[in-house]
């Protein structure tokens, strides 16, 4: 299975625009983003199990997507959603399915290979 580069997982896209919002560079909230990405990684571990996924691609997944979305939303859970951060989400995935096109890629193929979050921590844990 071959793995994806960051910039076509659109998870580290929306981490990005969370470090951009915390660090005051933009003053669009994330959160909004955050929690149809928690829904969407909740919907996508359930097929993940389904499918018989090793648990330890199980596992990874989940600490990957605690540090990029589930302490991201914890840090912006007070924060109130309005309209253009919601504008904001559709612009950005817009503007992310653009650069899939140029890239030659597809939103559905993107799902069927391996998270580079995933493979960096099997190395990094030397995991086969």
């Amino acid at each position: 299975m071959k793995t994806l580069r960051f910039d076509y997982v659109f998870s580290y896209w929306i981490f990005a625009w969370y470090l951009l919002y915390i660090f005051h560079i933009i003053n669009y909230n994330p959160k909004f983003a955050l929690i149809i990405g928690i829904i969407e990684n909740i919907i996508y571990f359930i097929f993940m199990i389904l499918s018989k996924t090793k648990f330890i691609d199980l596992f990874l997944f989940i600490i990957i997507n605690i540090c990029i979305k589930i302490i991201p939303f914890i840090t912006v859970m007070h924060d109130n959603i309005i309209w253009r951060d919601i504008t904001a989400t559709f612009v950005l995935f817009i503007i992310y399915n653009i650069w899939l096109y140029i890239n030659s890629l597809h939103l559905l193929k993107i799902f069927k290979r391996k998270t580079p979050g995933i493979v960096l921590l099997k190395k990094i844990f030397h995991i086969c």
